[in-house]
């Protein structure tokens, strides 16, 4: 028993020696027991540059000054984006799945017309049948860009030309298939119209 307390007095000995002179009162008060309030707290290090918060995306407005999205006149050429529509025509044929389009009064028509509405348009062969603008009326293009509210398409003269989506009529064409949509039922970008709800428009018209 001697032996035991006379080890551990030394251990206390030895322990109080390697202590600061500062810090020995407290130690004694403690009797050895516990030192963690010896042991200045470590301060949390700052936030590093890794760690900060993302950098603020791009306005539309510095989209547009940096022109990002800016296709120039005359750089594009018809016969260049051709086979852009032939990739359409087989994604179109795989996302419809339909060998035979169904009726009017067939259930699957609606489910057609909203995987339609859904589609994206990029690669698409249209023409505009109708529009308050009668300047546009007849023109055909592939499209190489769909905004929110515009499709920028180049015609077979090589012109690249911007069509506004609403008041217009639309004909999309693929695979000896024909689909007239109004542009208002369009007006979203392509990426949030495959995850919008469809909406229903009764009374689509230009007036």
């Amino acid at each position: 028993m001697e032996d035991k307390t006379k080890r551990d007095f030394t251990a206390t000995v030895i322990t109080e020696s390697l202590i600061k002179p500062q810090d020995r009162t407290r130690f004694q008060e403690t009797k050895g027991r516990s030192t963690e309030m010896l042991i200045p707290k470590k301060k949390p290090d700052k936030l590093s540059n890794n760690h900060s918060k993302p950098k603020k995306k791009l306005s539309r407005k510095e989209i547009s000054q940096m022109g990002i999205y800016a296709l120039p006149q005359g750089s594009i050429r018809y016969q260049q984006i051709v086979p852009l529509h032939r990739l359409w025509c087989g994604y179109m044929a795989r996302y419809l799945n339909n060998e035979k389009l169904p009726d009017v009064v067939d259930i699957q028509y609606n489910q057609l017309v909203s995987n339609i509405l859904k589609a994206d348009l990029h690669g698409a062969k249209l023409s505009v049948v109708r529009t308050k603008n009668p300047s546009m009326i007849g023109i055909k293009g592939i499209v190489v860009l769909e905004t929110k509210g515009t499709f920028k398409v180049v015609s077979k003269d090589n012109k690249l030309r911007t069509i506004p989506k609403i008041d217009s009529v639309f004909a999309f064409h693929w695979n000896n298939v024909d689909v007239n949509i109004f542009g208002k039922q369009l007006n979203a970008r392509s990426a949030e119209r495959s995850v919008k709800k469809v909406k229903a428009f009764p009374e689509c018209d230009l007036d």
